[in-house]
């Protein structure tokens, strides 16, 4: 193995984990946004919440669970439509989701017009 072919592995790989960090970066603040929003959630997002989770919809660099949530808040009108339901269960089912997702999804899953107080507890723990 030449020098160049070390140097060429070596660079590779920090690409490839600084892309990982900062997909996660992504994901995560966009968590917190939208945990924020449900939070101040009175039975629908208002018209500059619905352009901030639109632009999480159209973010591809985001997680495909990130944007079904987004599209799911978006969506709500006291409560999530059954299609969503469904696609938000696969989130929690998710064994590769993450805690904040799964927790996200529930949340918008058991919307009743607005979050429990229960339900607020997690928001504030994933918004921070």
């Amino acid at each position: 193995m030449t020098k160049r072919n070390v140097m060429l592995g070596f660079f590779t790989v920090c690409f490839l984990l600084m892309s990982t960090f900062s997909y996660a970066d992504a994901n995560k603040a966009a968590i917190s946004s939208m945990s924020n929003i449900m939070l101040h959630l009175n039975h629908y997002p208002s018209d500059s919440e619905k352009k901030q989770l639109n632009k999480f919809i159209s973010d591809n660099s985001l997680s495909g669970n990130v944007r079904t949530m987004a599209q799911a808040m978006t969506d709500l009108e006291h409560k999530a439509t059954d299609s969503d339901k469904k696609k938000l269960s696969a989130i929690i089912d998710d064994k590769s989701a993450s805690a904040d997702e799964k927790t996200l999804a529930m949340v918008i899953k058991n919307l009743d017009h607005k979050p429990s107080e229960a339900d607020k507890q997690k928001l504030q723990e994933i918004a921070k």
